[in-house]
């Protein structure tokens, strides 16, 4: 078993816990206090999420690939799909209970599009300049009004070359963010980045950091609105680099251990988070001090659904044991292929 990264383990804590954030103060987006936070959230945290799961899917064409994709994420996928439909018909009242799988019920996408990226990986990366030729793709993709929620095309397209990226990323090259005048440059970027947000979100539709949208969908139907996801890109790269670079790379007491069991925060803090809203939480939430209490409720759900117990007592659920469905090859060792999973 190889040894585990503590740096990316603070990342993926850090990169939960504004998911979750993120999804907690969306409901009141229109607030001028929380419209800045959501918005700088937005700019980086996705993209960032998805270059560090390109980072571990180094492992391709090795062992039991596709059995992986299969047992990790296609049934995964397949069970909070099916929970998370039933949970929002009982929830919400719902007339008529749906089940929409080729239509990512809200925080599944991520799933579904993982499990897409996984299959076209082997391939993709056969191809010469693969990376210029995704962002090229994703820039496309725009302009076309049917490529939206649909089996999470838009989003699989808009954020592939970011799991591209992070699949050609290096240690020497995440090294090299880790230097004291890199350090420097990243605290002022971010600076510079929020002051910028705060003063002028105004100007900024949410919309753009979805990747779920055409250009023409968010009033841009010019041939150059390219020009604008090359912006949201490279604010992402800006954002994300000077996150990146600041996060410590030595063991954190509490916060590294969390940070290994991110995919049961992904999956859980869902339910919480409808249930909040089902319940009327944000009608009672008619202060500042009660809107910023929303930043500590993500912190308390981030931390309590990270915790090890959570992936003692869930395992059987999130992480199911499925070598019983795949058919075994003579001669290969039942231990072939086993890694830790990240």
């Amino acid at each position: 078993m190889t040894k585990r990264d503590a740096y990316f383990d603070n990342v993926k804590f850090l990169l939960i816990l504004l998911v979750v954030i993120g999804h907690l103060i969306e409901p009141l987006y229109d607030d001028p206090l929380l419209r800045p936070l959501y918005l700088f959230i937005y700019s980086f945290h996705i993209p960032m999420f998805v270059l560090v799961s390109g980072y571990f899917a180094k492992n391709i064409g090795t062992g039991d690939y596709l059995n992986k994709v299969i047992s990790r994420l296609v049934i995964p996928y397949l069970v909070f799909e099916t929970l998370y439909s039933l949970f929002d018909y009982w929830i919400y009242d719902r007339p008529e209970l749906v089940f929409s799988y080729f239509t990512p019920y809200w925080l599944m996408w991520f799933f579904f599009s993982m499990i897409l990226w996984k299959v076209a990986m082997p391939y993709i990366i056969r191809i010469r300049y693969a990376l210029p030729i995704v962002v090229a793709v994703a820039l496309l993709a725009g302009y076309a009004n049917d490529a939206q929620y649909y089996a999470s095309v838009s989003r699989t397209i808009v954020f592939f070359p970011f799991f591209l990226l992070g699949y050609y990323l290096d240690k020497s090259m995440i090294s090299r963010l880790h230097t004291r005048g890199m350090r420097i440059v990243s605290t002022a970027v971010l600076g510079a980045a929020f002051v910028m947000i705060v003063l002028y979100s105004q100007l900024y539709r949410k919309e753009w950091f979805y990747g779920s949208f055409s250009y023409e969908t968010l009033g841009h139907n010019e041939w150059s609105a390219g020009i604008y996801r090359i912006g949201v890109y490279a604010l992402a790269v800006l954002i994300g680099g000077a996150v990146l670079s600041l996060v410590p790379r030595r063991s954190i007491p509490w916060v590294s251990g969390m940070g290994m069991n991110t995919l049961y925060t992904y999956l859980l803090h869902g339910f919480i988070v409808m249930a909040l809203t089902a319940g009327g939480l944000y009608e009672v939430l008619d202060s500042a001090a009660s809107k910023l209490l929303l930043i500590v409720i993500g912190i308390a759900i981030t931390v309590i659904l990270s915790l090890g117990s959570i992936r003692t007592w869930l395992r059987w659920l999130i992480e199911p044991r499925a070598r019983r469905i795949f058919k075994r090859h003579p001669g290969r060792s039942s231990r072939e292929g086993q890694t830790e999973h990240g």
